[in-house]
């Protein structure tokens, strides 16, 4: 039978907003091999796949844990290595586990997918393991025209995971990266600090902590450990810069609330008296060069050739070129004048040197960190390490550290060298103590006369606008609701904090009629979204404690029209929401989800396609509206503003999962695996953002490009939003 699906724990009633674990008896994990694989800076390499033996203590058999594992490690394959430079262009990752029941199979063969209709059984460890390993799946890199591409260290991550589940443990994830900034502080970047990019970055690296999190309850942490002081002497940067820019680093994930990134330097990989982290920048500027030089000599390998590595291992030759590549601009600045070939000549030397550095690097990984799931910032072959973007970008894949972050005005994201992002185009945006960030494209829906107010765009969707100074208020009634309903267009959705006036009913009425026409409902046009306390089953799960499922608002609310001639009850979904917060519920209580269509479309996992989802048409059953099944409704329909697909969906909702209404969804013209992977994209951390409202919040959503639900929250909180829709 196949893995049952998994309901995210967002979407639980609250009753059952917890995921569902096989309980496991502690047990023991024989230490296994290093894996000696290269880190970032050079190649991979082999690494046995072999399962570690575990001896239980307390009634978990050999047999059984046995039979765990032969189930993990079916149907592994091997990949071929790709033959690509550093910075190509990647897309998503194929989602091979997800596949259709063959036709005329017998029916004891046949795999039966889990219809949701009852509530799931508790899964088993192999299930979990499973779940997990799917999650990071999703985050690989995969080149673009490589659909078939499958994954050669799977086996070994689930290995990994496994003996994580059996423990009970968080995952650990181990990252070589951010190091300190591009030495061409002229063409490449900012400047010496992180910056938007590194901010991005690091919601990236936690939403892929937390999307574990959603499939397995003790979650998972990344802990990065910057090469800086590997390489810096070698490029003519400084121990004070990497110090600061690590400091920074540190700062910028904390105020971001990136509680699952930790840090790690050179010094915790030398262990026993030396594994203390520096309490202050002076201690670390004494003791950076004894790091350095201790882990060389304690860690490379005795008569380590770089050339014959270069010439022999593949992930090594890859890192050599992409290291080439980069050097050309990184030390333009630096380099005095001679030939091209002698200034070729000088790039590769330094190269070795860093392939060199990185060797040891990576064997001090792997002998300190070798439970850890490897996570690459490089392309591979993957045999032993998942290689990823650490920004969710457009085109080309590059790190914070060698460019600069460009936003469009819809969001989507290119990282570019500082020099060559168009001034007639771009605006280069400013934070707070007046750093250079990155650059924003140029459009009139962010000049707001009257008002000096910021635009946060938000991971991984959504624009957040405050105030520049925190102590001024404008008013609600003086801002421009056109321009707020083109940016919810553009990038929904886009919040309004620290403004005045916003839970005044007269002021928040009227400033709907500025954003467009108003859509009354059969109680008016404004609704108190709270917990009504009725326990009637037909009642509304919108106006209670529960979860609710993924959907678009309007889908239920119909009126009878003629259409071609005929007259029909057809739903009447209004374009865009309106909210602002009167007691909004405590951090991480009821959450407002919003999904993305353009997110879900630039994230959807090979081989799916744009093009087969949109020939995809779905039905309805609603337990309170059997009168009017909805039937052959299309997945994918154009937005009437700017015409990109969106998807158009209700997630299925069982009576087990809820004490209200219910509906019953299935895929009328396709196979209904599609359910299991909408719902997986829906919730993807990648394309979903998790919003908790604050006091006065205003939000305005799209209603066409954007999905939305909440998450359950605590009874007796007072949680109370006032809605408005509108055309």
């Amino acid at each position: 039978m196949s893995t049952p699906a998994v309901v995210p724990l967002t979407s639980f009633p609250e009753s059952d907003n917890k995921s569902v674990l096989l309980k496991v008896p502690e047990v023991s994990v024989r230490p296994v091999e290093s894996d000696t694989s290269e880190c970032d800076s050079a190649s991979d390499g082999e690494t046995s796949s072999t399962i570690s033996t575990v001896e239980s203590d307390s009634g978990v058999s050999d047999k059984h844990l046995l039979a765990i594992r032969k189930k993990l490690a079916k149907g592994i394959a091997s990949i071929s290595t790709p033959n690509n430079e550093l910075e190509q262009s990647y897309t998503a990752a194929p989602h091979d586990d997800i596949k259709p029941v063959e036709e005329n199979k017998p029916v004891e063969d046949v795999e039966v997918a889990y219809d949701g209709k009852k509530r799931p059984t508790p899964r088993t460890v192999a299930d979990i393991c499973q779940d997990i390993v799917r999650v990071l799946a999703r985050y690989r890199l995969v080149h673009q025209n490589d659909t078939s591409n499958k994954w050669g260290a799977k086996a070994k991550f689930l290995a990994q995971v496994e003996r994580y589940v059996v423990r009970g443990e968080a995952i650990s994830m181990s990252l070589p990266a951010f190091p300190f900034k591009s030495p061409n502080k002229q063409a490449k970047v900012l400047g010496t600090l992180p910056d938007k990019g590194e901010e991005v970055a690091l919601s990236h690296l936690e939403g892929l902590c937390r999307a574990i999190g959603d499939v397995y309850e003790p979650g998972a942490n990344v802990y990065i450990v910057s090469d800086g002081l590997m390489y810096n002497d070698i490029l003519g940067i400084s121990d004070l810069e990497v110090w600061r820019y690590g400091q920074a680093l540190r700062q910028m994930a904390k105020d971001h609330g990136c509680d699952h990134v930790q840090f790690l330097r050179l010094v915790n990989l030398l262990g026993g008296e030396r594994s203390a982290e520096p309490i202050n920048e002076e201690e670390y500027l004494k003791a950076a060069p004894l790091f350095r030089d201790e882990l060389l000599t304690r860690y490379l390998p005795e008569g380590f050739d770089a050339d014959a590595h270069i010439a022999k291992d593949a992930d090594t030759t890859l890192t050599y070129r992409g290291y080439i590549k980069f050097l050309e601009t990184d030390l333009a600045t630096q380099i005095e004048s001679g030939t091209k070939a002698q200034m070729k000549k000088r790039h590769e030397a330094t190269a070795k040197r860093m392939i060199v550095r990185g060797k040891a690097f990576a064997t001090s990984i792997a002998q300190n960190l070798g439970d850890h799931i490897r996570l690459s910032i490089h392309a591979s072959n993957e045999k032993s390490k998942l290689s990823m973007a650490i920004i969710p970008q457009l085109g080309r894949s590059s790190t914070p550290w060698h460019a600069a972050l460009v936003r469009a005005v819809d969001g989507s994201i290119t990282m570019s060298h500082a020099a060559s992002v168009p001034a007639l185009t771009h605006d280069l945006i400013f934070d707070r103590e007046g750093r250079p960030s990155y650059f924003r494209e140029r459009s009139d829906l962010f000049n707001w006369p009257g008002m000096d107010v910021e635009f946060n765009y938000v991971y991984p969707t959504g624009i957040v606008i405050t105030p520049r100074d925190p102590s001024t208020k404008y008013s609600l009634h003086n801002v421009h609701m056109q321009k707020v309903r083109a940016l919810s267009e553009a990038c929904s959705p886009v919040v309004l904090r620290g403004f005045a006036d916003t839970t005044d009913q007269h002021t928040f009425e009227a400033k709907a009629y500025d954003a467009g026409t108003v859509q009354p409902w059969t109680f008016g046009i404004r609704q108190s979204v709270k917990d009504a306390m009725n326990p009637d089953p037909k009642a509304s799960t919108v106006t209670s404690t529960e979860a609710m499922p993924m959907h678009y608002d309007g889908f239920f609310f119909q009126k009878k029209e003629l259409v071609d001639g005929v007259e029909k009850m057809v739903s009447k979904v209004p374009r865009f929401q309106y909210f602002t917060a009167i007691t909004p519920s405590p951090p991480g209580d009821g959450m407002t989800l919003f999904a993305s269509s353009q997110l879900f479309f630039q994230h959807l996992p090979a081989p799916y396609t744009l093009s087969e989802l949109e020939k995809l048409k779905w039905d309805c059953k609603h337990s309170s509206n059997w009168d009017n099944h909805k039937i052959d409704l299309p997945l994918v329909v154009p937005h009437p503003t700017n015409n990109k697909p969106c998807i158009r969906w209700h997630e299925p909702w069982y009576q087990w999962m809820t004490q209200f209404s219910t509906n019953e969804i299935r895929i009328s013209n396709g196979e209904q695996h599609y359910k299991d992977l909408i719902r997986e994209m829906l919730y993807d951390r990648r394309v979903c953002l998790y919003f908790n409202f604050e006091q006065g919040d205003i939000l305005v959503a799209d209603n066409v490009s954007m999905m939305h639900t909440r998450t359950a929250f605590t009874p007796g909180t007072g949680r109370e939003l006032w809605r408005i829709h509108f055309n």
